[in-house]
């Protein structure tokens, strides 16, 4: 049945309202209207009924033509309710059911300003998702989102979408068909990230999705898809012929592919490689945990300290520089690697020692740098490379095997290897027992009050261990924690492994002990200020920074031991710098800090306004201490014993009036 003459009465109905009535006799298109109703009249009573009224509407007889209009379109709008249907062009598709978290308990409130950051741009949306993100986690994985985040992947701010990115690797498999839909082969930087998230969740799952997009691939996209086959061993003989038909970084992603892959074919093809080029294709291997791999660059290593000591022999003590390079690539690649031949190699070069008496062609010592982003911008002596290689390799790999050879080589050589030893003894032994058996190089006689060159070595090996070290809130854990740089991703991978146990209270006593020497050169993190448990690396000259890290504020007894520590420090050096930097420490560790601190400094340091505000706005105490601690400011102030650039009463009064309206808040709330 065709309903359009009723549609089109009802909305000249309309016209007519707004229009008014006086006008009704002269409206053709209504009278027009109300003509093309007759034949449909005749197919109903309903419809006769509405087209004898919309007659006498515009008939002269009609007295209350407002309120007859009125009746008239509120019964053609309910008889059109009756007749409405929803219909989509198309074929029927079973409805895709997935698995996972789909929906959660928030409000659309909460979902709306991230939905609108998401699908716009402009400055400030980044902080506005991930501060969502870091109080409300959980919504992130609610349906209304998903598809938001996925397209937030192509966000024109590169650090918003790739955190967008880390967000959704963590998600499971009920994102895919997201990430799948209106994907593009030839897509840029956000196809790229999409296949990044896809074989994060699916791994070899998807391998079939990997081979089809690459029929069309290209550029970035079809790199990150060859990458992506290294999940499945089936795909190696496919690789194979791709370092042979591709050039640029898609031959490099089947190369790092094959990397990942065991089988007698793969090993003949990394044999062949790393002869004809050990020290460009070892790189390939750098972060392999595989035995196969393992062994081959042990055979590498092996063959170059041979010609190496052959070379000695012979009075040639200079390492030139393209062998000072080609030892460096191959010593990289031993990160991880834990196979007998790979362990009875670190055990030669501890007791050979091929290095020391060799030179480089600027008559230097000879050095080697490590693969972990903490230590990758330093370089060490052999006779301590081998301990930071083997720290490294255990980290990464967590192989038992490693961990053993750890305490056999401490054991036989001492302090050289204490580092990787503590390090193990952290990830698996007991927090008592750890201790009582590393400890003794800070307390024994002479380290806590003049240090020896070898009592310095020490020292500095537990503190760079304790370095690494940082408390994970979401994780409720200590983790060790580390960076190691990816070639081929060209990023630092983040790796965090548990400890054992909690760390000993007695650890944290001894590491503030005031006699305990802090000197030295630190390789840790900082905290991100906008994501929680987000470091990042940093080289201090500041103990305090590494016991920042190592902050669990749901200990308090360690609290107590740290928090003390960092007032102390406040105290020693009553200055803003130092005041800043320890006020929110000790807030993390649920310390108050005495009233009176503020006015102290002031009166001490000539500061400007802004840094007295910060002082103000810090400091752990209440608001009501707070308000007293600006008025002591204040009163310093006017009686000339405290000389503040930027000081008016105007803007004390607007800091005070805030402060008063806080207090007033914290009150109510209270009550």
């Amino acid at each position: 049945m065709n309903l359009s003459p009723l549609y089109e009465l009802k909305e000249r109905l309309e016209s007519s309202v707004i229009a008014g009535v006086s006008l009704l006799s002269e409206d053709f298109r209504l009278a027009r209207a109300v003509e093309q109703m007759e034949p449909l009249s005749k197919l109903s009573p309903v419809f006769e009924k509405i087209f004898r009224s919309a007659q006498g509407l515009l008939s002269d007889a009609c007295t209350e033509k407002g309120d007859t209009l009125l009746d008239i379109l509120g019964f053609v709008d309910a008889v059109l309710t009756t007749q409405a249907v929803t219909n989509v062009e198309g074929e029927w598709e079973p409805l895709v059911i997935t698995e996972g978290k789909t929906v959660s308990q928030a409000p659309h409130s909460l979902l709306a300003p991230v939905l609108e950051a998401l699908s716009s741009s402009g400055s400030g949306h980044y902080s506005l998702i991930v501060d969502t993100h870091e109080r409300n986690p959980g919504i992130f994985s609610d349906y209304r989102l998903k598809a938001a985040l996925v397209a937030g992947l192509n966000a024109g701010y590169a650090e918003l979408a790739e955190q967008i990115e880390r967000w959704l690797c963590k998600e499971d498999a009920s994102i895919l068909p997201l990430l799948k839909q209106g994907f593009h082969p030839k897509g840029k930087k956000e196809m790229v990230r999409r296949v990044h998230v896809v074989e994060a969740i699916a791994g070899a799952k998807e391998n079939q999705w990997y081979l089809a997009m690459l029929e069309e691939a290209e550029k970035e996209v079809r790199a990150a898809l060859i990458y992506a086959l290294r999940h499945s061993q089936e795909n190696c003989e496919v690789l194979m012929g791709f370092t042979k038909t591709e050039k640029g970084n898609c031959k490099k992603a089947a190369m790092w592919s094959l990397a990942k892959m065991e089988g007698t074919e793969n090993l003949e093809f990394w044999e062949q490689q790393i002869q004809k080029k050990p020290a460009a294709s070892v790189k390939y291997l750098a972060l392999s945990t595989s035995d196969t791999a393992s062994d081959l660059i042990a055979d590498a290593l092996n063959r170059a300290l041979d010609g190496l000591k052959k070379q000695a022999e012979g009075g040639n003590f200079l390492l030139a520089e393209k062998d000072h390079e080609k030892f460096q690539e191959l010593f990289l690649s031993m990160t991880g690697k834990a196979s007998q031949k790979m362990l009875d190699l670190y055990r030669r070069m501890v007791s050979e020692r091929p290095f020391e008496k060799l030179e480089t062609e600027k008559n230097k010592e000879v050095r080697f740098q490590c693969n972990s982003l903490g230590s990758g911008q330093m370089s060490c002596a052999i006779s301590n490379y081998m301990a930071e290689l083997l720290t490294e390799s255990l980290l990464w790999s967590m192989d038992e095997r490693l961990f053993s050879l750890a305490q056999e080589l401490y054991q036989e050589y001492g302090q050289i290897f204490l580092r990787p030893a503590l390090t193990a003894a952290l990830l698996t032994k007991g927090a008592g027992d750890a201790y009582d058996e590393f400890c003794i190089w800070l307390v024994r006689e002479g380290v806590l009050k003049k240090e020896t060159e070898s009592q310095k070595q020490a020292r500095m090996a537990i503190m760079e261990a304790f370095a690494k070290i940082v408390w994970r809130k979401e994780e409720e854990s200590y983790q060790f924690l580390e960076y190691y740089f990816d070639e081929f991703q060209n990023c630092y991978v983040e790796v965090t492994r548990n400890l054992f146990e909690k760390l000993d209270i007695r650890w944290f006593e001894l590491l503030v002990n005031p006699k305990l020497k802090k000197a030295g050169s630190f390789h840790t993190y900082y905290n991100n200020n906008y994501v929680r448990d987000q470091f990042f690396n940093r080289t201090t000259n500041d103990w305090e920074d590494v016991l920042a890290n190592l902050i669990c504020p749901s200990d308090v007894k360690i609290c107590e031991v740290l928090g003390n520590y960092f007032y102390q420090c406040i105290l020693i050096n009553l200055n803003f710098k130092t005041s800043r930097k320890f006020y929110p420490l000790l807030q993390q560790c649920g310390l108050k800090a005495s009233p009176g601190l503020v006015g102290k400094v002031v009166e001490k340091q000539k500061l400007r306004y802004w840094e007295v505000q910060d002082l103000i706005r810090t400091i752990p105490l209440s608001v009501s201490e707070k308000i007293k601690e600006w008025e002591e400011v204040k009163n310093l102030v006017e009686q000339g014993k405290a000389s503040i650039s930027g000081w008016s009463a105007q803007r004390y009064q607007v800091l005070y009036t805030s402060m008063l309206k806080e207090l007033e808040e914290e009150k109510k709330k209270e009550s």
